[in-house]
């Protein structure tokens, strides 16, 4: 098993209709209650909007760029955590020349 995991785009497969780079999240072997994937955006582009009845949050970790979240927009950057209701369509925009990196984790949705 790997200890550690580290988004590398030279690794990553398409997602979301080609829009993003993506690739697990956990090390290999790792088993979780949860659905991962690492996102990356190089340069200015959206990925592809969806939406899913699942819970799910989104760690920036690099560059700077937005959440869209039924139609609002909110500002993120390294350290943000941003919070997707199920069934809210969202998608992540990048407005830089740079890189813009996330980790995406989701579930299902838990009585409260």
């Amino acid at each position: 098993m790997d200890i550690i995991s580290r988004f590398d785009p030279a690794k990553a497969q398409k997602a979301h209709g080609g829009t993003i780079l993506a690739s697990d999240v956990l090390p290999s072997g790792l088993k979780a209650p949860f659905a991962h994937a690492w996102g990356y955006l190089n340069g200015a582009g959206e990925m592809e909007p969806h939406r899913h009845h699942k819970e799910e949050v989104y760690i920036f970790t690099k560059g700077n760029g937005s959440v869209m979240v039924d139609g609002i927009r909110y500002p993120v950057g390294p350290g943000d955590v941003a919070y997707i209701p199920p069934d809210a369509l969202h998608s992540v925009v990048n407005g830089s020349a740079g890189e813009l990196v996330w980790a995406a984790f989701w579930w299902d949705i838990m009585d409260r």
